[in-house]
């Protein structure tokens, strides 16, 4: 059976990714907004039990580290564009000095 919030349509289940409960999951109201934690309405229960302190420590250590690699992908991604135009720039800039007629 599907449960129902109290604006009448079917909780939708979702995994929390705050420091206090790292993976924790619930159900709430389809309206829910993650961000804001504002809600629809206050149907809102965790599926999950307690978690130990180390395993909150270990699932936010892990999640720390998926973002700084996310981080660093994305520096270098940018540094393999820059890299990318200014090799495009030299060999523009070579093929104008090839062009030039020596005096």
């Amino acid at each position: 059976m599907v449960a129902i919030c109290a604006c009448g349509l079917p909780v939708s289940r979702r995994t929390s990714w705050t420091s206090e409960n790292p993976g924790w999951k619930f159900v709430a109201c389809k309206f829910y907004n993650h961000e804001t934690r504002q809600r629809g309405c206050n149907t809102f229960e965790w599926i999950d039990e307690d978690i130990l302190d180390w395993q909150r420590d270990v699932t936010n250590m892990l999640v720390a580290e998926k973002h700084r690699l996310a981080t660093d992908n994305s520096i270098l991604k940018f540094r393999i564009v820059c890299e990318t135009y200014e090799k495009d720039r030299t060999v523009a800039e070579l093929e104008k000095i090839r062009k030039k007629p020596f005096k």
